[in-house]
Protein backbone atom coordinates (compact mmCIF):
# COMPACT_ATOMS: atom_id res chain seq x y z
CA UNK A 1 0.00 0.00 0.00
CA UNK A 2 2.62 2.39 0.67
CA UNK A 3 4.18 2.07 -2.83
CA UNK A 4 1.01 2.38 -4.38
CA UNK A 5 1.15 5.71 -2.52
CA UNK A 6 4.40 6.71 -3.38
CA UNK A 7 3.56 5.60 -7.33
CA UNK A 8 0.40 7.56 -7.36
CA UNK A 9 2.07 10.52 -5.66
CA UNK A 10 5.02 10.64 -8.26
CA UNK A 11 2.26 10.10 -11.07
CA UNK A 12 0.43 13.28 -9.94
CA UNK A 13 3.49 15.53 -9.98
CA UNK A 14 4.25 13.92 -13.37
CA UNK A 15 0.88 15.33 -14.50
CA UNK A 16 1.30 18.58 -12.97
CA UNK A 17 4.79 18.88 -14.22
CA UNK A 18 3.34 18.08 -17.92
CA UNK A 19 0.87 20.33 -17.22
CA UNK A 20 2.80 23.22 -16.42
CA UNK A 21 5.03 22.20 -19.22
CA UNK A 22 1.96 22.74 -22.18
CA UNK A 23 0.70 25.58 -20.45
CA UNK A 24 4.18 27.30 -21.32
CA UNK A 25 3.94 26.43 -24.77
CA UNK A 26 0.79 28.05 -25.02
CA UNK A 27 2.08 31.28 -23.53
CA UNK A 28 4.97 31.07 -25.47
CA UNK A 29 3.16 30.13 -28.88
CA UNK A 30 0.71 33.04 -28.45
CA UNK A 31 3.68 35.74 -27.55
CA UNK A 32 5.89 35.21 -30.32
CA UNK A 33 3.06 35.16 -33.23
CA UNK A 34 3.64 37.77 -36.26
CA UNK A 35 1.25 39.33 -38.13
CA UNK A 36 1.95 40.44 -41.22
CA UNK A 37 -0.68 42.15 -43.09
CA UNK A 38 -1.22 45.05 -46.10
CA UNK A 39 0.45 45.19 -49.62
CA UNK A 40 2.68 42.25 -51.13
CA UNK A 41 4.04 44.74 -53.76
CA UNK A 42 7.94 44.39 -54.17
CA UNK A 43 8.62 48.23 -53.70
CA UNK A 44 7.25 48.95 -50.13
CA UNK A 45 7.58 50.74 -46.86
CA UNK A 46 7.18 47.48 -44.28
CA UNK A 47 6.16 49.04 -40.81
CA UNK A 48 7.53 47.14 -37.70
CA UNK A 49 5.51 47.85 -34.97
CA UNK A 50 5.88 45.98 -31.58
CA UNK A 51 3.26 46.41 -28.90
CA UNK A 52 5.82 46.86 -25.70
CA UNK A 53 3.03 48.00 -23.26
CA UNK A 54 -0.53 48.16 -22.25
CA UNK A 55 -0.72 51.14 -20.01
CA UNK A 56 -4.09 49.97 -18.64
CA UNK A 57 -4.93 53.31 -15.89
CA UNK A 58 -3.69 55.76 -18.75
CA UNK A 59 -5.44 53.54 -21.22
CA UNK A 60 -3.02 54.39 -23.80
CA UNK A 61 -1.17 51.37 -25.66
CA UNK A 62 2.94 51.95 -26.24
CA UNK A 63 4.04 51.36 -29.95
CA UNK A 64 7.35 50.90 -31.46
CA UNK A 65 7.48 51.72 -35.03
CA UNK A 66 10.81 51.59 -37.31
CA UNK A 67 10.43 51.16 -41.52
CA UNK A 68 11.37 48.60 -43.26
CA UNK A 69 12.23 49.90 -46.91
CA UNK A 70 11.61 47.24 -50.11
CA UNK A 71 13.11 47.08 -53.40
CA UNK A 72 13.62 50.24 -55.25
CA UNK A 73 12.87 52.63 -51.79
CA UNK A 74 16.31 51.05 -50.05
CA UNK A 75 19.23 52.54 -50.78
CA UNK A 76 21.55 49.25 -50.60
CA UNK A 77 20.03 48.30 -47.19
CA UNK A 78 16.25 48.10 -45.67
CA UNK A 79 17.00 50.18 -42.71
CA UNK A 80 18.21 53.45 -45.08
CA UNK A 81 15.45 54.91 -47.43
CA UNK A 82 16.65 55.77 -50.65
CA UNK A 83 14.27 59.07 -50.44
CA UNK A 84 12.60 61.07 -47.73
CA UNK A 85 10.07 58.77 -45.64
CA UNK A 86 7.17 60.28 -43.41
CA UNK A 87 5.05 58.37 -41.53
CA UNK A 88 2.07 59.99 -40.13
CA UNK A 89 0.33 57.98 -37.56
CA UNK A 90 -3.00 58.10 -35.95
CA UNK A 91 -1.47 58.89 -32.36
CA UNK A 92 -2.93 62.15 -30.79
CA UNK A 93 0.46 62.91 -29.06
CA UNK A 94 2.84 61.79 -31.77
CA UNK A 95 3.73 64.08 -34.73
CA UNK A 96 5.13 62.86 -38.10
CA UNK A 97 7.96 60.63 -38.06
CA UNK A 98 10.15 61.91 -40.50
CA UNK A 99 13.26 59.54 -41.76
CA UNK A 100 15.91 61.79 -43.84
CA UNK A 101 17.17 60.17 -47.48
CA UNK A 102 20.10 58.02 -47.22
CA UNK A 103 20.36 58.15 -43.32
CA UNK A 104 19.71 54.62 -40.92
CA UNK A 105 15.82 54.87 -39.50
CA UNK A 106 15.60 54.53 -36.20
CA UNK A 107 12.94 53.42 -33.73
CA UNK A 108 10.45 55.59 -32.62
CA UNK A 109 8.02 55.39 -29.63
CA UNK A 110 4.27 56.13 -29.95
CA UNK A 111 1.44 56.40 -27.63
CA UNK A 112 -2.19 55.01 -29.36
CA UNK A 113 -5.08 55.50 -26.99
CA UNK A 114 -7.24 52.72 -26.37
CA UNK A 115 -11.12 52.80 -27.98
CA UNK A 116 -12.62 49.89 -25.79
CA UNK A 117 -11.78 47.95 -22.58
CA UNK A 118 -11.79 48.75 -19.29
CA UNK A 119 -9.57 47.57 -16.39
CA UNK A 120 -12.60 47.20 -13.71
CA UNK A 121 -12.99 43.70 -15.66
CA UNK A 122 -9.62 42.02 -14.39
CA UNK A 123 -8.52 39.67 -14.83
CA UNK A 124 -11.02 39.13 -18.07
CA UNK A 125 -9.97 42.62 -19.36
CA UNK A 126 -9.09 43.17 -23.34
CA UNK A 127 -8.43 46.22 -24.98
CA UNK A 128 -8.91 47.28 -28.57
CA UNK A 129 -7.11 49.95 -30.56
CA UNK A 130 -7.60 51.37 -33.90
CA UNK A 131 -4.20 52.14 -35.51
CA UNK A 132 -3.85 54.03 -39.04
CA UNK A 133 -0.78 55.18 -40.77
CA UNK A 134 -0.32 57.27 -43.23
CA UNK A 135 2.65 56.74 -45.53
CA UNK A 136 4.78 58.66 -48.04
CA UNK A 137 8.41 59.00 -49.46
CA UNK A 138 9.34 61.70 -51.78
CA UNK A 139 5.98 63.57 -50.95
CA UNK A 140 4.34 60.22 -53.05
CA UNK A 141 2.02 57.47 -51.83
CA UNK A 142 4.01 54.22 -51.67
CA UNK A 143 2.61 50.42 -50.83
CA UNK A 144 3.07 49.78 -47.08
CA UNK A 145 2.53 46.43 -45.15
CA UNK A 146 2.35 46.18 -41.07
CA UNK A 147 4.04 43.35 -39.34
CA UNK A 148 2.98 43.54 -35.79
CA UNK A 149 4.19 41.76 -32.62
CA UNK A 150 3.15 41.87 -28.77
CA UNK A 151 5.99 42.03 -26.16
CA UNK A 152 3.94 43.08 -23.16
CA UNK A 153 4.95 40.80 -20.46
CA UNK A 154 1.41 40.39 -19.89
CA UNK A 155 -0.62 40.95 -23.01
CA UNK A 156 -1.07 38.50 -26.20
CA UNK A 157 -1.97 40.86 -28.74
CA UNK A 158 -3.05 40.63 -32.22
CA UNK A 159 -3.58 42.74 -35.33
CA UNK A 160 -7.17 42.56 -37.32
CA UNK A 161 -9.55 44.01 -39.68
CA UNK A 162 -6.52 45.52 -42.02
CA UNK A 163 -7.38 47.77 -44.94
CA UNK A 164 -4.79 49.38 -47.14
CA UNK A 165 -4.16 50.98 -50.35
CA UNK A 166 -1.80 53.09 -51.48
CA UNK A 167 0.05 55.27 -48.98
CA UNK A 168 -2.55 54.46 -46.39
CA UNK A 169 -3.18 51.12 -43.85
CA UNK A 170 -5.83 50.79 -40.93
CA UNK A 171 -5.55 47.80 -38.34
CA UNK A 172 -7.83 47.03 -35.48
CA UNK A 173 -4.93 46.00 -32.63
CA UNK A 174 -6.41 43.23 -29.64
CA UNK A 175 -4.69 43.16 -26.68
CA UNK A 176 -5.68 40.13 -23.87
CA UNK A 177 -4.48 39.07 -20.88
CA UNK A 178 -2.37 36.29 -21.15
CA UNK A 179 -2.56 32.50 -20.52
CA UNK A 180 -0.28 32.58 -17.32
CA UNK A 181 -1.70 35.89 -15.78
CA UNK A 182 -5.16 33.86 -16.22
CA UNK A 183 -3.90 31.48 -14.46
CA UNK A 184 -2.69 32.75 -11.45
CA UNK A 185 -5.14 35.61 -11.26
CA UNK A 186 -7.68 32.38 -10.96
CA UNK A 187 -5.66 31.04 -8.42
CA UNK A 188 -5.33 34.10 -6.41
CA UNK A 189 -8.78 34.16 -6.15
CA UNK A 190 -9.88 30.82 -5.33
CA UNK A 191 -6.93 30.82 -2.18
CA UNK A 192 -8.61 34.05 -0.96
CA UNK A 193 -11.97 32.04 -0.49
CA UNK A 194 -10.46 29.05 0.63
CA UNK A 195 -8.33 31.35 3.33
CA UNK A 196 -11.55 33.10 4.52
CA UNK A 197 -13.62 29.46 4.32
CA UNK A 198 -10.76 28.12 6.75
CA UNK A 199 -10.85 30.90 9.16
CA UNK A 200 -14.48 30.91 8.94
CA UNK A 201 -15.15 26.97 9.77
CA UNK A 202 -12.58 27.37 12.54
CA UNK A 203 -14.39 30.31 14.04
CA UNK A 204 -17.78 27.95 13.68
CA UNK A 205 -15.91 24.84 15.36
CA UNK A 206 -14.74 27.13 18.24
CA UNK A 207 -17.66 28.70 19.37
CA UNK A 208 -19.77 25.26 18.52
CA UNK A 209 -17.16 23.48 21.13
CA UNK A 210 -17.42 26.15 23.96
CA UNK A 211 -13.60 27.19 23.97
CA UNK A 212 -12.46 30.88 25.12
CA UNK A 213 -10.83 33.45 23.85
CA UNK A 214 -7.75 30.96 21.74
CA UNK A 215 -4.88 33.26 21.39
CA UNK A 216 -3.18 31.23 18.69
CA UNK A 217 -6.36 30.56 16.18
CA UNK A 218 -7.04 34.03 16.99
CA UNK A 219 -3.83 35.24 16.01
CA UNK A 220 -3.74 32.85 13.09
CA UNK A 221 -7.09 34.49 11.95
CA UNK A 222 -5.50 38.12 12.16
CA UNK A 223 -2.51 37.40 9.97
CA UNK A 224 -5.25 35.84 7.42
CA UNK A 225 -6.73 38.71 7.69
CA UNK A 226 -3.76 40.99 6.65
CA UNK A 227 -2.05 38.03 4.45
CA UNK A 228 -5.13 38.68 2.04
CA UNK A 229 -4.32 41.80 0.98
CA UNK A 230 -0.66 40.88 0.40
CA UNK A 231 -2.71 38.19 -2.42
CA UNK A 232 -4.48 40.67 -3.55
CA UNK A 233 -1.53 42.80 -4.29
CA UNK A 234 0.10 39.86 -6.11
CA UNK A 235 -2.06 39.67 -8.38
CA UNK A 236 -0.01 40.59 -12.07
CA UNK A 237 -0.09 43.79 -13.21
CA UNK A 238 -0.94 45.41 -9.91
CA UNK A 239 -4.85 46.49 -10.95
CA UNK A 240 -6.27 48.72 -8.70
CA UNK A 241 -9.10 48.47 -6.65
CA UNK A 242 -12.77 47.61 -8.16
CA UNK A 243 -11.48 45.20 -10.16
CA UNK A 244 -14.22 41.54 -11.11
CA UNK A 245 -11.31 40.25 -9.01
CA UNK A 246 -12.47 42.34 -5.63
CA UNK A 247 -15.67 42.35 -6.27
CA UNK A 248 -15.61 38.46 -7.03
CA UNK A 249 -12.88 36.87 -3.94
CA UNK A 250 -11.11 40.18 -2.30
CA UNK A 251 -13.80 42.06 -0.67
CA UNK A 252 -15.93 38.80 0.30
CA UNK A 253 -13.03 37.18 1.84
CA UNK A 254 -11.67 40.18 3.90
CA UNK A 255 -15.67 40.61 4.92
CA UNK A 256 -15.67 36.92 6.05
CA UNK A 257 -11.98 37.01 8.00
CA UNK A 258 -13.24 40.02 9.51
CA UNK A 259 -16.32 38.46 10.93
CA UNK A 260 -15.04 35.30 11.47
CA UNK A 261 -12.24 37.09 13.89
CA UNK A 262 -14.60 39.45 15.53
CA UNK A 263 -17.30 36.21 16.23
CA UNK A 264 -14.86 34.77 17.80
CA UNK A 265 -13.24 37.16 19.87
CA UNK A 266 -16.83 38.42 21.45
CA UNK A 267 -17.89 34.72 22.43
CA UNK A 268 -14.30 34.68 23.95
CA UNK A 269 -14.61 37.42 25.84
CA UNK A 270 -18.47 36.65 26.72
CA UNK A 271 -17.07 33.36 28.44
CA UNK A 272 -14.02 34.73 30.01
CA UNK A 273 -16.66 36.97 32.03
CA UNK A 274 -18.94 34.41 33.04
CA UNK A 275 -16.18 32.13 34.07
Amino acid sequence: MRTVRIVAVGVVIAVLAAGGVIGFQIDSSNRQTDYVVGSDDANRVELDVTLQRVDVTGRELDLRIIPVMHGNLADGFDAVPVRDIEVDTSSLTSGTLRFKAHDRVSLQDVRIGVDDGLVSSYPFDSYSAAIGFYVTAGDQNVPVSLRFRGYDALFTAAATDAEWRAGVLKANVVAGRTFSSLVLAWFLMIAMWALALSVLGAALTIVSKGMGLVWPAMGWMAATLFALVGFRNAAPGSPPIGGLIDYGAFFWAELLTSAALVYVTVHGIRRARLA
